[in-house]
């Protein structure tokens, strides 16, 4: 008999159906479900979907990222990862766009001039309001893997769902003992053990 999982929305507080993006009571965005365990044991730890035809899933020892839902996965094993990194930019393929300034300059019409500056203004605010996420995976074999997240302008739902992906898959690789850092900022080592107190020992 199929479990209706249930969340609690953070805002006001209401129980309601996982599933859906927003609550049914105020509005606000809800914050996923729980997934449910695997058969064998194997739990999936991660299932997001980032949009274009992206996603990105972790289960068992297993990492996997899909460009296109007609490309076929690419997998890495994290006992294999030697560190992971978050790299952020601004959306620069979109400066190209600055280029048809130049044939605002040179045009002879109004109505081109016009245009051609349009369009180099919007490159520039393209540029500024988009950003790019990449995840770098650093691995035994083959060795350092790229997989682009996706674009998505700054503070939007989609820029929080990516960083919400990143987030919870920093906290799994980083409770396996893989240094995890994001782009410009320092490493995040993992914190060491930390040796028995006096009193943790066995008692007698």
């Amino acid at each position: 008999m199929p479990v209706e999982v249930l969340v609690m929305c953070g805002a006001c507080g209401r129980p309601q159906p996982a599933g859906g993006p927003r609550c049914i009571a105020c509005g606000a965005p809800l914050p996923e479900a729980p997934l449910p365990a695997a058969p064998g044991g194997r739990a999936p730890f991660l299932d997001a979907d980032l949009g274009g035809g992206r996603s990105l899933s972790g289960e068992g020892e297993r990492l996997s990222y899909r460009a296109a839902p007609t490309q076929s996965p690419q997998e890495v094993d994290l006992g294999s990862l030697r560190g992971m990194e978050l790299q952020t930019h601004f959306f620069r393929e979109a400066l190209l766009l600055v280029a048809f300034a130049v044939l605002g300059f040179v045009a002879r019409a109004p109505g081109l001039k016009m245009v051609s500056f349009g369009v180099a203004a919007l490159g520039v605010l393209l540029a500024v309001v988009c950003r790019s996420h990449v995840l770098v995976l650093e691995t035994s074999a083959p060795g350092r893997v790229r997989w682009p997240l996706g674009l998505a302008r700054r503070g939007s739902e989609r820029d929080a769902r990516l960083l919400a992906a990143w987030d919870t898959l920093a906290d799994v690789v980083r409770a396996r003992g893989v240094p995890v850092r994001v782009a410009g900022s320092p490493l995040v080592e993992p914190p060491p053990p930390q040796p028995p107190g006096p009193h943790d020992g066995p008692r007698a």
